[in-house]
């Protein structure tokens, strides 16, 4: 008998038209319905269809996949693109993500199902849980213990908590993992109570961390090159069994251009990173090489994607504290920088100029008087004296033409593409959207980082955007930035066709050509892992669900289209047959300079 595996999906990123968590309108199914917790593993495919039937009426997505994948996906469009429904479990306590129900052998027969994890880590979420679970299995005592486990794509061995109930009949598992918790639920072995076996070596016990108060020392940080970098702080090395030290940064990009510090390196494993003596803690700081020297630097203090929310007070302190700091440093007063009239969010901004560099301190307007805002961001720009370009506040003219046209490349075997694309690593969260956005914007010289795009096109760090949403807000911003946005395929009409494509593959073809040629990148909304690409989905990483990449090339000679991934290095340019794209295309998105 072959496995079967069913997932119900109450968030589906950005290939939903909307999100889920409209309570006011959403249909409520209580996974409870599905299965029972005094015998959850009764349930067989008979009984979850039997279940699904009468939802199938009222939903539009129900896709069955091929028998060597027999997986049943049930979607959340109703009639009304308002009208979702959202599973939920314990009484409607907490909302899923999702659920799987798989199906084979009494020995691997599970139900698992997660939960969304608020960025405040002291929510409680996980207690109240552990309540609930000790409720419907009737064990009072469980059990926990760390297992060890090598993480496929960062390949750091971490350390997980898992909380362990007994039922008479089975047993359910618990750990926090990135932003769900995940709960599974297995028949009950011999030898379950004992700690599972641990044969792989843990992370070292040194603390990971790193001070960056040497991007302050411009009059030696403006010398270094990318081997310099790596003298003076450890690098991540992609074979961690090699790893004598604790890492501290990584490259982004193959080119080693741009280099990457941040507190969410890995999962699960945090970084401290800090800056002014220890005194301030930060998220992520991103050091730029131009012509094989240090040029500018990124540094994020404070973004709500990665930190939660935060209190105004906590906000305005370190807001001074750092700009202190800055004053003593760079040994000048600061002065209120004017930013450039294409800024699509309200950014205050604080300038300091020396002989030696500039500092530029920004945060999103969050106290206007009439106004109910929160800080999203506080960052720091630096730049030596002859790097501080558009990203600096700067007035821009924008990107033209012919300096589009002058970076499509082509190569003897047919390969034409888009070069200059700047890399941005969009981390743990489900920033994919954000990040292709930056990115875009970035090859435009056009000032606005992925935390600030996140804001503009409601983005949920841990669920993504929905393509809808992503759609709309986009189409609203194009004239704060002096673009033109423009839907080349366009997803409202795709729900309304009944799920039928609007362009035929021609056209497709047709549409990516044009644009490549003329040196604009297409943003591309997708759904992930139903087609073969080159290289493979790392192991690890996303390889399912709503995604959002950049088209940036084709080659017509071996039928396929070339796009990059806001993943860091190796993710440059990846490749896909042409009628595959096409098959998987959710999205297609022009976002060009006004004229083009």
């Amino acid at each position: 008998m072959k496995t079967w595996q069913f997932f119900i999906l109450c968030s589906l990123g950005f290939l939903l038209p909307a999100v889920m968590c409209a309570k006011d309108k959403a249909m409520q199914v209580p996974v409870e319905s599905i299965f029972d917790w005094n015998d959850p593993l009764s349930l067989d495919a008979a009984k979850l269809s039997a279940v699904i039937a009468p939802l199938e009426k009222k939903l539009k997505r129900t896709v069955l996949r091929s028998p060597d994948d027999p997986r049943v996906t049930a979607g959340s469009a109703m009639d009304s693109i308002d009208n979702l429904y959202s599973l939920t479990a314990f009484g409607g306590q907490f909302n899923l993500l999702g659920a799987w129900f798989h199906f084979a052998p009494e020995a691997s027969h599970s139900i698992s199902f997660f939960i969304r994890l608020p960025s405040d880590s002291g929510s409680g979420v996980e207690k109240e849980v552990g309540m609930q679970l000790s409720k419907v299995t009737g064990d009072q005592n469980p059990r926990s213990f760390i297992s060890r486990s090598r993480n496929a794509r960062t390949k750091v061995i971490v350390e997980t908590q898992t909380t362990r109930w007994f039922h008479p009949r089975y047993v359910v598992d618990a750990h926090a993992h990135a932003t769900t918790l995940n709960i599974n639920i297995k028949p009950r072995r011999p030898g379950d109570d004992q700690m599972p076996a641990t044969a792989q070596a843990v992370v070292p016990k040194e603390k990971l961390s790193a001070n960056l108060d040497a991007l302050l020392n411009f009059s030696a940080l403006w010398q270094w090159s990318s081997d310099d970098l790596e003298k003076n702080y450890v690098l991540k090395l992609a074979d961690q069994d090699k790893q004598d030290k604790p890492p501290q940064f990584e490259w982004v990009s193959s080119a080693r251009d741009r280099a990457r510090f941040s507190r969410h390196m890995f999962t699960n494993v945090e970084t401290d990173l800090t800056m002014f003596g220890g005194s301030i803690k930060l998220e992520e700081a991103i050091l730029e090489f131009v012509n094989g020297k240090a040029a500018r630097a990124t540094i994020s203090f404070y973004n709500r994607g990665d930190s939660g929310d935060i209190d105004v007070r906590d906000f305005d302190r370190i807001f001074k504290t750092i700009g202190q700091n800055l004053s003593q440093v760079m040994k000048v007063p600061p002065k209120r920088q004017i930013l450039s009239s294409n800024a699509a969010l309200p950014v205050a901004g604080w300038m300091w100029s020396s002989p030696s560099g500039i500092a530029l301190l920004e945060h999103n307007e969050y106290n206007s008087p009439g106004r109910a805002t929160k800080p999203e961001f506080l960052r720091l720009k630096l730049a030596a004296p002859d790097q501080a370009n558009w990203s600096m506040g700067k007035m821009a003219t924008g990107v033209q033409r012919m300096e589009l046209l002058q970076r499509v490349k082509k190569t003897p075997d047919g390969d034409v593409y888009i070069s200059g694309v700047p890399m941005v690593d969009q981390g743990q969260k489900g920033y994919c959207v954000a990040a292709s956005c930056q990115r875009l914007f970035e090859y435009m010289r056009i000032p606005c980082d992925q935390h600030e795009m996140a804001k503009l096109v409601n983005i949920d760090a841990e669920s993504g955007a929905s393509i809808m949403i992503m759609q709309k807000s986009l189409a609203k911003i194009d004239g704060a930035f002096n673009v033109t946005f423009k839907p080349l395929v366009n997803p409202e009409q795709y729900y309304a066709a009944n799920r039928k494509r609007r362009v035929s593959e021609k056209e497709f073809v047709s549409i990516i050509k044009e644009y490549v040629e003329k040196g604009v990148p297409l943003l591309w909304g997708l759904s992930l892992g139903e087609k073969p690409e080159d290289p493979p989905l790392p192991n690890g990483g996303q390889v399912s669900g709503g995604h959002m990449r950049m088209v940036i090339g084709y080659n017509l000679a071996k039928n396929q289209v070339l796009f990059t991934d806001s993943w860091g290095a190796g993710h440059e340019l990846k490749r896909m047959a042409m009628l595959d794209a096409y098959d998987v295309t959710m999205g297609l998105y022009s976002m060009a300079p006004r004229g083009f």
